[in-house]
């Protein structure tokens, strides 16, 4: 379970098991992570009566030079709820090859949990790959959609059961495990301003906020997604999360700058049921 120490400058401090590569709590101050969080304010989160102020449409390249799959798009066909951890620092190169333009990838997130990634495919024992000794993986970088490639001897391959669905059109958050409804819930999402992106992802962190009954609620699940209108809030690069809220009334309604926002019970809900890194989200409209 996610612990929560008083911060210190605001700075999120990371808490995790990693060798079971499962959620870490962060501390995340009066704020939480990239969209949601710590220094780096939520695009998709303040509260009404707190106007928002980006200082910038979003970019339209990726430092990373990463490759998409196809039209951009991940699926539930695309992303079946294999993970992989690495074991090191990253190696992730835009095409199946080390003489290939390497990716600059850190081994945490800028909140301090420890990378991972979703494998696009099907990653079990004697399934074919694209590229023989290479996972093609979802990544956490703009353009949403990113996917790049790592070596399969350099990380550590474990399978989830969930698969987290948001239907914006319905307004609804859905759990399912092994293809099975666990939780069901209805959500507040993005403005038609600045819409909720709509794509596959997955979890990259969690962040267990110092002031539950804040604007944010008790924790925040980030996203590997971006904004498709903001490139910036604050000091932050636009990240997308999940997280809590202090104005209940208002979920089931388009109000946020693009982040998915729940019932603080229900985003507790969402915490026990121990959803791992790298777990797939699915946002359609």
């Amino acid at each position: 379970m996610p612990t929560t120490i008083e911060p210190r400058e605001r700075r999120p401090l990371p808490a995790w098991t990693a060798a079971v590569a499962c959620i870490v709590a962060i501390v995340a101050g009066v704020t939480l992570l990239g969209s949601c969080a710590g220094e780096r304010a939520s695009l998709g989160s303040l509260p009404p009566s707190i106007p928002a102020h980006p200082s910038t449409s979003v970019a339209t390249t990726s430092t990373t030079e990463a490759i998409t799959p196809d039209d951009g798009t991940l699926g539930p066909e695309d992303l079946l709820g294999w993970i992989a951890t690495p074991a090191g620092d990253p190696q992730v190169y835009a095409t199946p090859s080390k003489q290939a333009e390497k990716l600059a990838i850190g081994a945490k997130t800028t909140a301090g949990a420890p990378t991972t990634f979703a494998i696009v495919g099907d990653a079990s024992p004697g399934a074919t790959t694209e590229a023989p000794g290479w996972y093609r993986v979802a990544l956490p970088t703009r353009p949403n959609g990113s996917t790049g490639w790592v070596p399969i001897s350099s990380v550590t391959v474990t399978k989830t059961p969930f698969r987290v669905f948001v239907d914006l059109k319905g307004r609804t958050l859905r759990v399912e495990k092994d293809d099975l409804g666990v939780f069901t819930t209805t959500v507040a999402i993005g403005t038609a301003e600045n819409p909720t992106p709509q794509n596959g992802t997955y979890v990259t962190e969690l962040i267990a906020n110092t002031n539950p009954g804040g604007s944010y609620g008790p924790y925040a699940f980030g996203l590997a997604l971006h904004s498709d209108t903001l490139s910036e809030f604050g000091t932050g690069d636009g990240q997308v999360g999940i997280h809590g809220t202090d104005h209940p009334d208002l979920i089931g309604q388009a109000v946020s700058h693009g982040c998915v926002r729940l019932k603080n019970d229900d985003v507790k809900a969402m915490v026990d049921l121990a959803l791992p890194l790298g777990v797939p989200v699915f946002i359609t409209g």
